[in-house]
């Protein structure tokens, strides 16, 4: 979506509250409260005139996410009707599987359909009827349209044209995480070495007390890969790589020179009380992390992640009895299971 707060018409976002059962007074309160915005103008430090908006959600208000998401809601109903239409097939993992026919998270969109002219035509024709209708410009320019290997380049082009959006071979990434099922995993996850090691080098060199290297390891370095954690197992090697440059800057080795340690790594993990200095263990911590996640998968069997693993790779037996060298596994369900 472009400049996706600005351009809400409040009609349409008081036409979705009341199709999703909200009160007229809550309509009426919530709508006060968009509409009774003004803007000024600074001139030469001088307050010169008001403008009243017509449209629009404000950045920073707390009740602007919440309203954006009432207005998505109106593209979920359309995609979803067309489903049930049979007019847009989705994405079935596996039969009888869940059908996956969109993914949205705030401005960003992912659709799944059959490459087909038909369908094609379909998925524009359902943006530019929610364009009309709810004020938001799609971002062509910046959306693109990705094919299964059995789709050729020419077919792609082709459909791409019918949506007015770029084809790609592939999207590596997807809000900061690989999308891929690679078999090399160091090189998959390879940017999170470099990331750290750009940290490290940047300090190399600097005059630093022991207390503010200690806030920078953890505050800075052992946060870069967090994310990526939750969800993904990092290789084993990767993560003596990122101990081995934490260890290197912590006792003042760079390129050129190499220091004397005085102490591994893995003694330096313990807790203070312990005798360590309460650094994390990357590889228990990623342990960890996962561990969140799998006991959500058995908490909440029926959400959309746990109906879509159980559909694909352990359809006849539960998350916990699920065999970790099945090598139809993703890289995502491996990380879990295994």
């Amino acid at each position: 979506m472009s400049k996706a707060y600005d351009r809400v018409e409040w009609a349409f976002l008081a036409k979705m509250m009341s199709r999703l059962g909200f009160s007229n007074s809550w309509v009426e309160r919530m709508m006060n409260c968009i509409s009774s915005v003004s803007f000024s103008f600074l001139v030469n430090g001088a307050i010169c005139g008001t403008v009243k908006p017509t449209r629009g959600l404000r950045q920073g208000d707390p009740l602007s996410p919440y309203l954006f998401l009432l207005c998505a809601e109106g593209l979920s109903c359309a995609i979803n009707s067309a489903v049930v239409q049979r007019s847009l097939s989705g994405f079935v993992c596996r039969k009888p599987g869940s059908i996956i026919s969109h993914l949205f998270f705030a401005d960003d969109s992912l659709l799944f359909s059959s490459a087909t002219v038909e369908e094609c035509r379909m998925v524009r024709r359902i943006l530019d009827e929610y364009s009309v209708a709810s004020g938001q410009v799609i971002n062509f320019n910046k959306s693109a349209m990705c094919f299964s290997k059995n789709i050729g380049w020419n077919m792609g082009e082709q459909l791409a044209r019918i949506v007015g959006v770029t084809h790609v071979l592939c999207h590596k990434r997807y809000l900061g995480l690989p999308s891929l099922n690679c078999k090399n995993k160091r090189q998959l996850f390879n940017g999170i070495k470099d990331r750290v090691w750009a940290k490290v080098k940047g300090w190399t060199g600097k005059v630093l007390s022991v207390g503010g290297k200690e806030i920078l390891l953890k505050a800075v370095i052992q946060a870069i890969p967090t994310y990526t954690m939750s969800l993904f197992k990092l290789p084993k090697m990767l993560i003596d790589d990122l101990h081995r440059m934490c260890n290197r800057f912590w006792w003042g080795s760079s390129e050129d020179k190499s220091k004397l340690h005085w102490c591994e790594w893995k003694k330096m993990c313990k807790s203070k009380l312990e005798g360590g200095l309460g650094f994390r263990d990357l590889g228990l911590f990623n342990r960890a992390l996962l561990a969140k996640q799998c006991w959500r998968l058995v908490r909440f069997p029926n959400s959309l992640a746990g109906k879509v693993l159980k559909s694909c790779y352990f359809p006849d037996s539960s998350f916990l009895d699920a065999n970790p060298k099945n090598e139809g596994l993703s890289g995502l369900a491996r990380s879990g299971v295994g």
